[in-house]
Parts: structure tokens; C-alpha cells; sequence
């Protein structure tokens, strides 16, 4: 599995491209869908599925592009924030940009625990809420490298702010402690924001938890 980021001009949100010898997985496509739709463009290769850490503004503006090129690849999100797709205010995108920013309904709900497998991607989902009711996080486990692609839970040496529509400092810190210090210390984060750690490097440096 290949994995691409793709830093968006606006919130420098981290857009991932997954890539294995037949399809692309897509996780938050945010606001530079030109980029993402020329690096999709490069081979024939369809996405499958797009898959969504949380539904705020960032994470979402480019879905609408990307659904027109790619118009059968479903849309994953947690339940919680169905709504959100088409609430500026609950994705905060009135708050940030004074405009409001929606994007299509969600088409597949996460199954939390269940171990998927779309196309040969191999992941479970992990909820992580506090930066929001419904953020997950995403585990990819494979021999010698697994990663976790932690949406705006946990960042390097940071964690998520708490203080938007339905953010919660405590229930943060629980989620990032029950359900992601639990993993094995050297599994990568790639975070929805900021450049990548390790779960080992924040149980030992990341200064919410010292």
C-alpha cells in the first residue's frame, strides 16, 4: 500500500491518497481538489471509497469535485454527523470562512469495531470523539507497517481543540488514551493536520499526557 498526503491550502489539512495495484482510497478530501484530482488522474485506477475522520469543513470541501469524477465511490462517516454535511454551522465552516461549505450525504455509516476490507484495504475503526461527537480514527495493520490516521484526535507533541460544536476536552483525552495509547508504540500517526508521529512518541512527549 502506497500512501500519499496532500497538505490543502486552506487549514493545511492533510488529505491522504491510499493506493494498492487496482483502486485508490481516499480519507478527508479537503480544500485543494485540483491537486488531488491530478494526482488521481495519473492512472485509470478508480477509487472505492472515501472515507471521512470527521465531517468540519476542512475535511470535506473536496468532496463535491471528487464525486463528480468519481460519482460511485461511497462516502464513509460516523452516524453522528449526518447532518453536519449540509450544517455550516455544525461543520464550522460559517465560524472559519464566513461562508457556508456543504458537501453530498454520507452513503455508508462506520460499523465500529468491524474489520473492513474494501478493494484489498484493510482497516478498522477506532471513535475518537471529543474534537467532535462523531471523529474516528482509522487503523490500517499490516506486517511492518501500520499506521493510524488519527483525523484531528491526536497530532504530533498537540491533540484536537475542544472548543467547537460538540467538542470535549475530557472525552478527548479519554478517547486518545483508551483507544489509541493502547496500540503497539511504533504504529505511524498521520494526522489530519501537521506532519506524522508515532503512538510511542506521544505516550512519551506529547505534553497532555505528561
Amino acid at each position: 500500500m502506497i500512501i500519499e498526503k496532500i497538505v490543502n491550502k486552506i487549514a493545511q489539512e492533510n488529505t491522504y491518497v491510499l493506493s494498492n495495484s487496482t483502486s485508490y482510497l481516499i480519507i478527508d478530501p479537503g480544500s485543494d481538489s485540483s491537486a488531488l484530482l491530478e494526482y488521481l488522474k495519473l492512472t485509470d485506477k478508480a477509487v472505492c471509497a472515501i472515507l471521512l475522520t470527521h465531517a468540519h469543513f476542512d475535511h470535506i470541501m473536496g468532496l463535491n469535485d471528487l464525486k463528480k469524477y468519481f460519482p460511485s465511490a461511497p462516502i464513509y462517516l460516523h452516524h453522528s454527523e449526518k447532518e453536519w454535511m449540509k450544517n455550516p454551522e455544525l461543520n464550522a465552516s460559517l465560524f472559519f470562512l464566513g461562508k457556508a461549505i456543504t458537501g453530498p450525504d454520507a452513503e455508508q455509516f462506520y460499523k465500529i469495531g468491524q474489520d473492513y476490507n474494501l478493494d484489498g484495504f484493510r482497516f478498522r475503526v477506532l471513535e475518537t470523539p471529543g474534537h467532535s461527537i462523531g471523529g474516528v480514527s482509522l487503523l490500517f495493520e499490516s506486517e511492518g507497517d501500520s499506521c493510524l490516521f488519527s483525523g484531528d484526535s491526536l497530532f504530533k507533541n498537540a491533540i484536537g481543540r475542544w472548543d467547537l460544536p460538540t467538542g470535549n476536552q475530557a472525552q478527548l483525552l479519554e478517547s486518545i488514551r483508551d483507544q489509541l495509547f493502547r496500540l503497539d508504540n511504533q504504529i505511524r500517526v498521520l494526522p489530519g493536520h501537521g506532519p506524522e508521529t508515532t503512538i510511542g512518541a506521544e505516550k512519551l512527549h506529547n505534553p497532555f499526557f505528561q
